[in-house]
């Protein structure tokens, strides 16, 4: 894999093939590290238990929320994340907000692009981040779905690193559907 060509309306950016595969890495070990392939892993709740807080849109005042948009780094309007500070313990804390008006798929995907950039600790708005936000969030989207659809996540993480992904992939792909390996 060369480079992953993420483009949005204002801009387009290459990341780098190795940035690609560290972030293919990264990806996998975070959803392998909470056992997103167990019965009943819920995304939104492995995110909340890193500190973060997940609030809708519908659940802001419209005044509120336009308010927060104006202060996030985020140019897109489907979701943003901040640093805010806990009603109850009064400590600055993360928060992804995210439009709850789009289907379920794309509510994961936004949360997931939100929390690729606290991973990624992005400071500011730039192509670079708005790539590797949004790779994240593609594959872990991809990986949530094949989870969910054919069931191969153990096969998955039990290969390993980045270098072993696709191969993880293959064999999960082959034992779901009781193929062999052609000699």
């Amino acid at each position: 894999m060369e480079s992953s060509n993420v483009c949005t309306e204002k801009y387009s950016y290459a990341l780098p093939s190795w940035r690609v595969n560290q972030i293919i890495f990264f990806t996998v070990h975070f959803l392998s590290n909470e056992g997103y392939y167990k019965e009943g892993f819920d995304y939104q709740k492995a995110i909340q238990k890193k500190g973060i807080r997940l609030k809708a849109y519908s659940a802001f005042k419209p005044e509120n929320l336009l308010e927060l948009q104006k202060i996030s780094l985020s140019l897109w309007d489907e979701g943003l994340c901040l640093v805010t500070t806990d009603n109850e313990t009064q400590q600055d804390c993360r928060l992804i907000a995210y439009n709850d008006s789009k289907t379920s798929v794309e509510i994961m995907q936004i949360i997931f692009h939100e929390y690729g950039h606290i991973l990624f600790e992005h400071t500011e708005q730039s192509p670079n981040a708005e790539s590797e936000a949004t790779l994240f969030s593609a594959i872990a989207t991809f990986l949530m779905i094949a989870e969910q659809q054919l069931h191969i996540g153990q096969f998955i993480s039990l290969m390993g690193g980045e270098e072993n992904f696709f191969e993880g992939i293959r064999e999960g792909l082959m034992e779901k559907f009781g193929t062999k390996e052609v000699a």
